[in-house]
Order: structure tokens, then sequence, then C-alpha cells
């Protein structure tokens, strides 16, 4: 199972995350960009997860059987108070503790927070925030 697909199955798991992406295979939380049916608004938001990198970490005598992966969850709403909830949410829910998927034990650091506003190209000045919660994940290789 790769990366993002663990991350999507733990990211289903934190209430405070579903309540505002929704449950099941219709949360918005996807691998590297949002379907097209995906609606977000001012009361609700999506989770993009994007695996950066991931890398064997090394140590002075070689590897040491563990894989490191730069991970983004940028989380959007159109509103910025919810996209700053769901990061909330997102980083409390892994970090917090390591967690087991498929006998495979994940663990997340936190590295940064940053956020954007992304304008439609309507002219107008409705948009999307985008908050990105930057995080280390490692796991055994």
């Amino acid at each position: 199972m790769s990366l993002a697909s663990v991350l999507r199955t733990k990211l289903l798991s934190l209430s405070g995350v579903t309540a505002l992406t929704g449950t099941g295979a219709a949360a918005r939380i996807r691998p590297d960009r949002l379907h097209a049916t995906d609606s977000v608004t001012d009361a609700n938001a999506a989770v993009v997860i994007e695996v950066d990198q991931e890398r064997p970490s090394l140590d002075i005598g070689g590897t040491s059987r563990r894989q490191y992966a730069d991970v983004t969850l940028r989380c959007r709403s159109r509103s910025l108070a919810v996209a700053s909830q769901l990061a909330d949410a997102v980083r409390s829910g892994l970090c917090a503790a390591a967690w087991t998927d498929g006998g495979t034990e994940y663990d997340a650091t936190f590295e940064d927070r940053q956020s954007s506003f992304a304008a439609d190209d309507d002219g107008s000045d409705q948009g999307f925030y985008d908050v990105f919660v930057n995080l280390i994940v490692t796991n055994p290789e």
C-alpha cells in the first residue's frame, strides 16, 4: 500500500478530520489532487496528500532500515478558519502518537505550517484558503 493510502486511511479514522471532509469513499481526502466532483465550501474542507520524497535513512553503518518521507498535507476551504481548524486536526491526529497500518508502524513529525490564498479566476474576491501541514513520516523499510 502506498504511503498516501496509509495516510488517507489514518485521516479517515480521525473524527476532527472527517467532520470537515466527510467519510468513506466520498471523503474529500485525496492523493495529489481533488476530484472534479469534490465540492469545497465555507463550511467544509478537503485534504490533498502529497508525498514529496521517500528515502532510506542512512547512518554510519549504512541504512538504518527506516524510510523517511517528506509529506505535505494541503488543507483547503473557502474559509480560513475552517482550513486552519482542519490543519490543526490533521497535525494533532498524525503527530500525537505512532500508528500501525497493515502490521507496519508509522510515525509523523511536524516540520512546519504555511498558509496561502488562491483567488478564483473570475475576478471576484472569492477563492480558496490553503493551509499546508508539512511532516516527516517514518516507517520500517
